[in-house]
């Protein structure tokens, strides 16, 4: 029975050095961050490296300590959603000078033909006498604001362009129409340009009323004032969506896939294999190639692990077609997901993908740490703890009021990693002592039928003289 109980001390022994000595000495990599910008509160974009030695999903391993090993409170920003930002929408218009104004009130000649064919406007310069073709002197301007699609923006103001003089005033009056026959009053401006020690000083907008037409007319209250227009762009207001935080566009090359035990791996048709480094959480996914034409029919995998099952991201063709010099390529692929290791398996029906020729490119929604400028720097980023928990603060506790705060947020950098050597040998002792745990457990279990056999020996020998 001694031998089964010396037998049980091991195993137990073996088991409690593993969950000893969890804190600071038990994160195997440590980098220096470097302040760049000081601030209260300061900002470090994590790179692909600090994925890449983290062991715990979510970066629940990720620490930060100062120059004497005390904790630095941080925590992880959240993405922020793209922002619509105001944004406009210029168009070039046609200028035609118009001929000097009917005084007999009657109807005021216009300076351009109108043809319609089908679906299609054209507009062109009317022959005859007319003013002068560089409008000096004219009495107004005709403008020819173009054909407009349906998912066009109206335009709200033209954006007037001239040629002198250095310094005017020029009031005006402003009509439209559809037709070049029934006219709309549009309302009046002025038109300035002042010169000043600091720079020239201009008012170059004509604002257009809210059912502006397709022509437009501009009638100089007095033409003598007027400059010498040389071009007019019609401007319309069209919001822009702005991302505040963009992901990190990540190159891959092709690898060699680990030997797998499974069957599904083992038998599934030949596929490219890519190692991003680390468990990235993916947002967009695409297939490129150097040259030629390629379509792919593919499916896309992922797994974190290289011991883990295969699990599908989604099905997806990626192409790239050459038409002569115009090259046309598949949109990027959208998706959700965390992953290190990707492959692309292709249709059985299409050709088999080149290695040498195929990139895999990714785009990452990578962190953010932000951690308070306090202790003793310089600072350390410490990572690579299968045991330790998670550090990181609610960033609403770390940072009050973030909306006004982020604008202040201080930059810094991370530098090379480097691994501490007693938690390195820490963890290939543990590793022995897994690897010696099978054959712990057969010197207990043959230990314990030596034992049991023993007694039996004794038993029946006990009773063989009786």
């Amino acid at each position: 029975m001694r031998r089964v109980d010396w037998g049980c001390a091991l195993l137990w022994l073996a088991s409690t050095a593993q969950a000893a000595n969890v804190d600071e000495a038990a994160f195997r990599f440590n980098a220096t961050i470097t302040v760049r910008q000081p601030a209260a509160f300061i900002a470090l974009p994590l790179p692909v490296s600090a994925y890449a030695r983290s062991l715990q999903p979510a970066l629940n391993d990720l620490r930060i300590v100062d120059a004497r090993g005390e904790r630095v409170p941080f925590a992880l920003l959240p993405t922020r959603a793209s922002q619509a930002q105001p944004g406009e929408l210029l168009r070039d218009a046609q200028l035609y000078p118009l001929p000097p104004k009917p005084t007999a009130g009657g109807p005021w000649p216009s300076p351009v033909e109108v043809r319609v064919d089908g679906d299609r406007i054209s507009v062109k310069r009317r022959a005859g006498p007319s003013v002068a073709s560089d409008g000096a002197h004219a009495a107004g301007w005709l403008i020819v604001l173009g054909e407009r699609q349906p998912q066009d923006p109206p335009p709200q103001s033209l954006r007037m362009q001239w040629s002198g003089p250095a310094e005017f005033s020029a009031a005006f009056d402003v009509e439209t129409s559809d037709d070049l026959r029934q006219w709309r009053p549009g309302g009046s401006g002025q038109l300035m340009a002042l010169t000043s020690p600091s720079g020239t000083l201009a008012q170059p907008s004509v604002v257009l009323p809210g059912r502006a037409g397709r022509f437009i007319r501009l009638v100089w209250s007095d033409p003598s004032t007027a400059p010498r227009l040389t071009g007019a762009k019609a401007v319309a207001s069209q919001p822009r969506h702005v991302t505040l935080d963009p992901p990190t566009e990540i190159r891959v090359a092709a690898s060699p896939e680990p030997p797998s035990q499974t069957a599904s791996t083992a038998n599934a048709p030949p596929a490219l294999h890519f190692d991003l480094g680390g468990a990235l959480p993916l947002v967009q996914l695409d297939l490129q190639w150097s040259a030629g034409t390629h379509v792919a029919p593919v499916r896309l995998q992922g797994r974190n692990r290289s011991d883990e099952a295969w699990h599908e991201f989604a099905s997806a063709v990626f192409y790239r077609l050459e038409r002569g010099a115009a090259v046309s390529t598949s949109p990027p692929l959208a998706l959700h997901a965390t992953a290190r290791f990707v492959r692309v398996v292709p249709d059985p029906r299409a050709a088999a993908l080149d290695a040498a020729q195929t990139q895999l490119v990714v785009q990452a929604q990578l962190a953010t740490l932000v951690f308070a400028a306090q202790g003793q720097p310089p600072y350390r980023l410490l990572a690579g703890s299968a045991q330790a928990g998670a550090s990181a603060l609610a960033v609403g506790t770390l940072v009050p009021a973030l909306a006004d705060e982020r604008a202040r947020f201080g930059e810094a950098s991370l530098g090379e990693w480097s691994e501490v050597e007693e938690v390195v040998r820490r963890e290939q002792a543990r590793q022995r002592v897994a690897a010696m745990r099978p054959w712990l457990l057969w010197a207990v279990l043959l230990a314990g039928v030596a034992g049991l056999g023993f007694m039996v020996w004794r038993l029946v020998r006990g009773a063989a003289p009786a």
